[in-house]
């Protein structure tokens, strides 16, 4: 059965692996955003995309080897890898331990990325939506003042509400 958990743990090497790059694309992302570079989000997000649908075959690929083992083991089920633990040796053990520890922090760092990305994003939109406010916002050009230096009547139209 060990060569089951020798797959078991390749998978697990490769999902890392993928997170990793993961991790490096959400930090060019975070520079796109910086400077407003659609193109290069745009193509930061496609290659995102194709990491996930890697990420969800491996996934796939995982759950087989574990019903796999489930059945070969005769257990009810696996709630964790630790529940393989008594199954594998030594060396198997430390491996998938290693793995898993680098994974959870793994997934936590780019969790964070993802946070800071996200707010990052919102700050532009905000600051799309001031300046777009902004520009269409104008006032018609006349002022009338009051004896105590108050506008009145004065009324703001945006730039798409005028006649052409």
């Amino acid at each position: 059965m060990s060569k089951m958990i020798d797959q078991l743990i390749l998978a697990l090497k490769k999902e890392q692996e993928i997170y990793d790059e993961i991790i490096v694309l959400s930090k060019e992302k975070q520079a796109a955003i910086v400077n407003n570079d659609l193109t290069e989000i745009q193509k930061i997000m496609e290659k995102e995309k194709t990491y996930s649908i890697s990420l969800v075959k491996l996934e796939q690929i995982r759950s087989k080897m574990l019903s796999q083992l489930v059945k070969d083991y005769d257990l009810v089920e696996i709630n964790a890898l630790t529940d393989l633990y008594p199954f594998m040796t030594d060396h198997e053990v430390r491996n998938i331990d290693g793995i898993k520890t680098r994974l959870v922090n793994t997934v936590k760092i780019l969790g964070q990325k993802n946070d800071l990305n996200r707010q990052l994003l919102e700050q532009s939109i905000e600051q799309i939506q001031f300046d777009l406010n902004l520009i269409t916002t104008v006032g018609d050009g006349s002022v009338n003042y009051e004896h105590d230096a108050n506008d009145t009547d004065v009324e703001r139209k945006s730039i798409f509400d005028r006649k052409i």
